[in-house]
């Protein structure tokens, strides 16, 4: 299934929807396409370039939903890869700060670690287990969910000039 990316009327990402919604809310004047990708949409009576972002044209006010903490999304930020050596075998999850020195289960908290790379930080932090972070741990936005929308919003964006 095709993903377009959806931007509010001040082109700032709002959400992400299908190709078919997509579609209907540009036949029904309620957004426009901003970038088009190759190939085309017809209708009985007009001919669309099919959409890879659409623009609304009313402004819609939100809050920007935070991405809860799990197992599975926590795993995805980081590539399925220990965060200390890089491997991909026996995971799991570890806290730098731990959570007896009050380590919370937050997203600048928690990554994923391997097995053996745990067991040797133990009760540390990073630093006093002489065990660098290969990447800084952030939190994820929708975008960060779909690597093909994120790369048309990234070219998208370097478009413009500041």
């Amino acid at each position: 299934m095709e993903t377009i990316l959806v931007l509010n009327s001040d082109y700032t990402p709002l959400n992400i929807t299908t190709f078919k919604r997509a579609i209907v809310l540009v036949v029904k004047g309620k957004a426009e396409i901003v970038k088009d990708d190759v190939g085309v949409v017809r209708t009985e009576n007009i001919t669309y370039a099919k959409p890879l972002i659409i623009r609304l044209f009313k402004y819609i006010a939100h809050k920007m939903k935070k991405i809860r903490v799990n197992r599975q999304r926590l795993y995805k930020r980081d590539n399925n890869e220990c965060a200390y050596c890089g491997s991909k075998k026996e995971l799991t999850i570890d806290h730098i700060l731990p959570k007896s020195r009050g380590g919370k289960n937050s997203w600048s908290n928690l990554i994923t670690c391997c097995l053996p790379c745990n067991l040797k930080k133990g009760d540390k932090t990073p630093e006093e287990a002489k065990m660098p972070l290969l990447f800084t741990p952030k939190i994820p936005s929708f975008l960060s969910n779909d690597s093909s929308i994120k790369k048309i919003w990234e070219d998208f964006k370097s478009s413009f000039v500041y």
